[in-house]
């Protein structure tokens, strides 16, 4: 199974941790792996509990990402995102500035903005 940091569906606000997936605040506590060894070598089932957010994303049997802790495939303005796309916009944004590897909220806005640019067509 794939998987990949960051989940873009997590917010920092005023020092408190939320899961925004399905457009809901829930208040969270945010587990990262930044050793990939780590991330794949983590039981997945220790983290399905709503108080925890595993932050990262593993991909479907149909190629789009969902988020390991809810099992819930990952949509943003009601479009799923797809493993390639996902794993393509991560290495640009690290292209382009090497500090964003755990950058959520870049990730965020790089789909959004992506997804809107596609609806325009």
């Amino acid at each position: 199974m794939w998987r990949m940091q960051p989940c873009p569906m997590h917010r920092e606000i005023e020092n408190t941790t939320y899961c925004v997936l399905d457009d809901e605040f829930e208040m969270i506590l945010l587990i990262s792996f930044y050793d990939p060894d780590e991330l794949f070598a983590a039981d997945l089932d220790e983290f399905a509990n709503p108080t925890f957010c595993l932050n990262a994303v593993v991909a479907d049997e149909s190629g789009f990402i969902f988020c390991p802790t809810k099992n819930k495939r990952i949509e943003i303005r009601g479009k799923p995102i797809a493993h390639k796309v996902y794993e393509n916009t991560r290495e640009t944004l690290l292209f382009m500035d090497p500090e964003a590897q755990g950058c959520s909220d870049c990730l965020y806005k790089a789909f959004v903005a992506l997804i809107k640019s596609l609806e325009e067509m």
